[in-house]
C-alpha cells in the first residue's frame, strides 16, 4: 500500500493512540502462566501482539475478548510447564522480535519444545544475545548461527547470574522469563537502564522479584517456582506510537494536541525530555501511578533548537529516535545522535533508512556509524517542483516518522509500503488524517 499525503498542514485535536505494545507483550505471556484469569483492557491490537497471542494459544493457552477486554485463562507455572513432553510446537513470530525473544526465555525455562521462525525481515535479525545466555544454564537450545529458525529441546535449566552485555530490555525480560521456572534464586544485572515493565508487572502478581541498584548499575533478584497472581490491568496508551503526533504538533504551524492516558514510565517517556530541552511547548497532566504511571499530554506548536543525543539516553528512546530525528529537520541547528548502533539491527537498518528519509526530503544529514547528524531549519519543501517519495523498508516508524516531514512539504508526497505501520500502529494514517487541517 502506498500513501499520499498533503503537505502544508497543521495537526489538531484530542487524540487516543493504541495501548502501548510493550506492556500488551508482556501481559498476555505472564497472564498465560499466571495462576486464574486475568482481564486486561486496553491490549494493543498491532500485528506484533497478535504474533504474541497467536503464539501463546498455540501453546494452549485460551485468550478470547469479553465486553471489551482480553481475558486469559493462565495455566500457572506449573500447569503451563506440562506441555514440554509433548512434541515441539513451530513458532511463527511474524515481524516480532519482541514475541521471539521473550517466548524463547520463556519456553526455554519451561523446558517447552519449540522451534521459532518469523517473516524475512525477522529471519534475518540477531537472536544470539538471547541465545547465549540461554545456552549456558542448562537449556538443549540451537539456532542458525544465531538468528532464526531456533530450536528448544529441553533441558534442566539452574539458576543464574548474568550481566547483559547490551542495554536490551528484550534480553533482561528473556532471562527474567526463564528464570520464573528455576527452582532458586537467579540474579540478572544491567549496566544501562532499559524499560522495566517486566519489573513492575511482576511486583503486581506477587512475584518474589527484589531490585538494588548497584555501582555498576542495577541487579534484579528473582526466584523462581512461585506462582503468579492473574492480572486485572488497564494498559496505559503507547508513548512510542503518540511521539508520531507529538512532533508533528511540535514542527506544524498552528498546531495543538491532546494525547489522553499516555504511558510515562520514566523508562519510555524520556522522549519528552528530549522535545523539552529543544524548546518543544509539552505539558503533561499525570493522571495515575498504577498499573504505571500514564496522564495526559498537551503538545503545541514550537521553535525547536538542536541538542544532542547519547550515552545512558539511548535505551530510554531507541524507539522513538526516527520521530526525534523527523522533528530535528526543522529544529535550528544541529542534532546529534550517537551511540544508537542498535538502530542497525531493528526491523530494518534504521539509520540508513533515516538518513535516506532525511535527505529525499531535501535536508542535511551526515551518516555516522551509530547514529547520525542533521542539520535543521534548511526548509525541505524549498525548490521542490516534484512531490517527495520515500520506501519505508517495510518499517513502521520509518513510515510514520516520514508522514511528518511529508506535513511540512509543499504539495503531495508519497510513502510506500505504508501497511508496515499495522505492526505496532493500525489506522495510524486515517487518524493522522482525521486530525490536520490546512
Amino acid at each position: 500500500m502506498d500513501k499520499k499525503i498533503e503537505g502544508k498542514k497543521s495537526i489538531k485535536g484530542t487524540i487516543e493512540v493504541p495501548g502501548d505494545k510493550s506492556m500488551s507483550h508482556r501481559a498476555v505471556i505472564l497472564g498465560s502462566i499466571a495462576q486464574g484469569t486475568s482481564t486486561v483492557s486496553g491490549l494493543a491490537r498491532s500485528r506484533d501482539v497478535q504474533s504474541t497471542i497467536q503464539a501463546m494459544q498455540k501453546a494452549g493457552i485460551s485468550i478470547y475478548e469479553k465486553y471489551g477486554k482480553a481475558v486469559i485463562e493462565g495455566k500457572g507455572i506449573t500447569g503451563f510447564e506440562k506441555r514440554k513432553k509433548a512434541a515441539p510446537l513451530e513458532i511463527d513470530c511474524g515481524n516480532s522480535g519482541t514475541t521471539a525473544r521473550l517466548l524463547i526465555g520463556l519456553f526455554s525455562g519451561a523446558g517447552f519444545p519449540a522451534r521459532f521462525i518469523g517473516d524475512a525481515s525477522l529471519m534475518k535479525r540477531p537472536m544470539d544475545r538471547v541465545v547465549d545466555p540461554i545456552s549456558k544454564i542448562g537449556v538443549q537450545i540451537t539456532s542458525n548461527k544465531g538468528y532464526l529458525p531456533i530450536e528448544i529441546w529441553g533441558g534442566a535449566p539452574a539458576p543464574f547470574d548474568y550481566t547483559i552485555p547490551v542495554a536490551s530490555a528484550q534480553l533482561k525480560t528473556a532471562c527474567l522469563f526463564a528464570a520464573l521456572f528455576i527452582g532458586g534464586s537467579s540474579v540478572v544485572n544491567e549496566i544501562r537502564e532499559t524499560r522495566d515493565h517486566t519489573e513492575r508487572m511482576l511486583v503486581l502478581m506477587d512475584a518474589d522479584i527484589k531490585t538494588r541498584n548497584t555501582l555498576q548499575g542495577k541487579s534484579i533478584i528473582i526466584s523462581g517456582r512461585r506462582e503468579l497472581a492473574p492480572l486485572d490491568i488497564t494498559i496505559p496508551r503507547d508513548i512510542s506510537s503518540a511521539v508520531f503526533f507529538i512532533a508533528a504538533a511540535l514542527v506544524c504551524p498552528s498546531s495543538e494536541i491532546l494525547l489522553k492516558n499516555v504511558l510515562l514510565n520514566p523508562t519510555r517517556a524520556h522522549i519528552l525530555e528530549v522535545f523539552k530541552r529543544m524548546g518543544g511547548n509539552i505539558e503533561v497532566e499525570l493522571i495515575d501511578e498504577l498499573p504505571e504511571l500514564h496522564g495526559n499530554v498537551r503538545v503545541r506548536s514550537s521553535s525547536l533548537k538542536g541538542t544532542v543525543v547519547g550515552g545512558v539516553e539511548i535505551p530510554l528512546l531507541i524507539d522513538e529516535i526516527p520521530a526525534l530525528a523527523a522533528a530535528a529537520c526543522f529544529a535550528k541547528g544541529e542534532t546529534a545522535v550517537r551511540g544508537a548502533q542498535e538502530l542497525r539491527v531493528k526491523e530494518s537498518d534504521r539509520i540508513s533508512g533515516i538518513v535516506d528519509m532525511v535527505r529525499g526530503f531535501g535536508s542535511k544529514i551526515k551518516e555516522l556509524d551509530d547514529g547520525f547528524v542533521i542539520t535543521g531549519k534548511t526548509k525541505p519543501d524549498k525548490g521542490r517542483s516534484v512531490p517527495a517519495k520515500f520506501k519505508s523498508f517495510g518499517d513502521h516508524r520509518l513510515a510514520m516518522a516520514a508522514s511528518i516531514l511529508a506535513l511540512n512539504v509543499r504539495g503531495t508526497s508519497m510513502i510506500h509500503d505504508a501497511e508496515c505501520v499495522d505492526v505496532s500502529f493500525p489506522g495510524y494514517f486515517d487518524e493522522l488524517e482525521k486530525h490536520t487541517a490546512e
